[in-house]
């Protein structure tokens, strides 16, 4: 009996695997790989757990649930807060008139908070004549004033509830209107909620469930409001409760026509 050569065995294994994976391709009823489709997406937000979301189509139609990979610096959400609602730490910009001791004349009407980023420059316009870091700033001051834009970073918020703003080398006290309108534009994705509006791009195979990835926008359907002052929500407590305790006690006949 011949043996036949090795190269002409291994010849044969080869061609027997690429005939057997062709055919395994091919076989009838074998789930297809559709290639993944990319669609522009806007909707509101219906429903929401972990990386899934729930979209509600603006154009209408069928539900969407997506798998949300974008990163958070990816996610920018916009839309406007109550003033209260700014904190120590927060990046904003605004106009003021300020006089050469960067003490605002007149209240801020409108204010930006934004997020940090490479092309971020803090300062004031027209700076020449503002203090630096640790010089005392004194009190309202008659001198000359200018129209500046400040860029910084809120330090604190003095007791009458003036803002301290650090814009780079310079500092600025301002007071802000009560009704002031503020703008948010933040990559914060934990101050999104049910019922704003998201767009952004998803991949999918299969209609209504995909992907998103990359640039996500987020549109807040009302504005982030400021947190409740500890000592009114302890009296408001109190009183619903004590409102509940009436409601269930018996009420007394103040005279015979109660009874």
């Amino acid at each position: 009996m011949l043996r036949q050569p090795t190269s002409l065995v291994v010849s044969c294994v080869l061609t027997t695997l690429l005939l057997g994976t062709s055919l395994w391709a091919q076989q009838p009823g074998a789930p297809a790989q559709n290639k993944p489709e990319r669609k522009e997406i806007s909707g509101k937000l219906s429903d929401a757990k972990g990386k899934y979301i729930k979209l509600t189509p603006d154009q209408g139609g069928q539900d969407w649930v997506i798998l949300v990979e974008s990163k958070p610096n990816e996610i920018t959400i916009r839309g406007e807060a109550e003033k209260g609602w700014v904190r120590q730490g927060m990046l904003v910009t605004f106009d003021a008139t300020v006089d050469k001791k960067g003490i605002g004349q007149e209240a801020v009407q409108e204010v930006s908070v934004f997020a940090p980023g490479p092309s971020i420059v803090m300062g004031v316009t027209e700076a020449g004549a503002l203090p630096t870091q640790g010089e005392d700033s004194g009190s309202k001051s008659t001198e000359e004033t200018a129209k500046v834009t400040v860029v910084g970073r809120l330090t604190s918020i003095a007791r009458d509830g003036r803002w301290n703003v650090a814009a780079g080398r310079t500092k600025v006290l301002v007071e802000v209107a009560e009704d002031a309108k503020v703008k948010v534009e933040l990559h914060e994705p934990s101050l999104i909620q049910i019922g704003d509006k998201v767009s952004g791009t998803v991949w999918y195979t299969t209609e209504n469930q995909g992907t998103m990835k990359g640039e996500v926008e987020i549109e807040a359907s009302k504005p982030f409001a400021a947190p409740e002052d500890p000592k009114e929500a302890r009296r408001k407590s109190r009183q619903k409760k004590k409102d509940e305790q009436e409601a269930e006690a018996p009420g007394e006949a103040k005279s015979i026509f109660d009874m």
